[in-house]
């Protein structure tokens, strides 16, 4: 009898030693898993303090979203105005954040220039839509091309991952030299698939003046 008070008394002594070790297992395991969730929940803040809260990402972040849900007609003429309207508000928008937060006088002074020359083109493509009837086509179908929402495509997808610096200036030259290569290509497109001549001098003049700011802001950049 007293054999067996023992081997039960060892038996309860045993559970109770392998249900502390498991608690603290648990508590140990819980403890990293809540460190690990911390440690990620401030690699998001951290990221996100850098892209998505960023001020000129945030500036761009509308423009594109409209891109994105633009109703393409088919018509190149049409379709080229309409996303360039779209694409030159997102200039003006970076370059407003650029002026009222920027510190670099060179970079305020371009977003002073943006502002002024992209405001004139967007009216001007408006007054082209406004006047513009898209030519009747044989069986009443559209010449269908992607090289205009391609080109937007793969612009948002670079600015979406760029790195920001948190550099109002940094940041203003970095994101404008890839929005003014995505124009340069659209109104290249232009030239080569539109039809009316009216939006084929603009494209020539896209080019020149956007191509001439991008060497300005790789030249800025680098110094």
């Amino acid at each position: 009898m007293k054999n067996k008070i023992l081997i039960a008394a060892a038996l309860l002594l045993s559970t109770y030693f392998l249900q502390s070790c498991g608690n603290s297992n648990n508590k140990a395991e819980n403890e990293m898993n809540s460190s690990m969730n911390h440690m990620g929940q401030n690699d998001q803040m951290n990221s996100g303090e850098m892209g998505g809260d960023n001020d000129m990402m945030k500036a761009m972040s509308g423009t594109m979203g409209k891109m994105e849900s633009m109703k393409i007609t088919g018509d190149f003429d049409l379709d080229f105005a309409n996303m360039m309207i779209m694409h030159h508000q997102g200039a003006i928008d970076m370059s407003e954040v650029e002026i009222a937060k920027g510190s670099a006088e060179q970079m305020k002074d371009m977003a002073k220039n943006i502002i002024s020359a992209q405001k004139s083109e967007i009216a001007q493509f408006q007054a082209f839509i406004k006047n513009y009837k898209i030519p009747a086509t044989k069986g009443n179908t559209a010449e269908m091309h992607d090289e205009l929402t391609g080109t937007m495509k793969a612009m948002m997808e670079t600015m979406n991952n760029m790195k920001m610096t948190g550099n109002t200036d940094k940041d203003f030259a970095m994101m404008m030299i890839t929005h003014h290569e995505s124009a340069v290509e659209m109104a290249k497109n232009q030239l080569s698939h539109g039809k009316q001549l009216e939006l084929k001098k603009m494209a020539q003049k896209v080019i020149a003046d956007q191509s001439r700011e991008i060497d300005e802001f790789k030249s800025w950049s680098s110094e």
